[in-house]
């Protein structure tokens, strides 16, 4: 059976371990929808969304946004005047439920628990959803700088591994809180 084709990014896995809250700059002006993952700017508070690739570390995953008047909102839209406020899962240890983006290549069991990176994709104004997702292409390897963990496969009837769009439990792996540590026990 297909495995449904349903991209919406980073969907924390039952439960959020913790949570911060960051701001949107003024002058941001990039769509952002819930489960988008994000990285901190050397500025302040303030966030932006994560880069796809190799070495390119994330914060965590956008649970909910705010405009300026702390009003929610469904997705902070291009061009939105003003600053706004988010939520973000951003504990280094949270998992994630991520669907694989279902190109030529399938992720297999046999990827558990190495490395991939994550594919940018459209959000949806549908949905309210984040449109990022694992990239098959690349196999579970252990590249350190690789964004994301593969856990193992989501346990479910309706997902079936080394098929298109398979959802994975995952880990960020080059998270920004745990960049920089050396050595054991400092």
């Amino acid at each position: 059976m297909a495995n449904v084709d349903f991209p919406r990014g980073l969907q924390p896995h039952e439960y959020v371990l913790h949570r911060g809250t960051y701001n949107i700059s003024a002058a941001y002006a990039q769509d952002l929808f819930v489960w988008d993952p994000v990285i901190l700017t050397g500025t302040g508070n303030i966030i932006n969304i994560a880069t796809a690739g190799t070495g390119n570390p994330i914060l965590g995953v956008i649970l909910a946004i705010y405009d300026s008047n702390g009003d929610p909102l469904q997705y902070w839209p291009t061009g939105k005047a003003g600053t706004g406020t988010v939520l973000v899962a951003d504990d280094p240890f949270q998992y994630y439920i991520c669907q694989g983006d279902g190109d030529t290549t399938f992720l297999d069991i046999n990827d558990a628990g190495g490395n991939i990176n994550l594919v940018a994709g459209a959000g949806s104004a549908v949905y309210y959803r984040s449109g990022w997702q694992l990239d098959d292409s690349e196999t579970g390897d252990g590249t350190a700088g690789d964004q994301i963990r593969l856990v193992k496969p989501v346990d479910r009837v309706d997902n079936t591994v080394a098929l298109a769009n398979a959802d994975w439990i995952c880990l960020i792996n080059n998270h920004q809180r745990l960049q920089g540590i050396v050595g054991v026990g400092v």
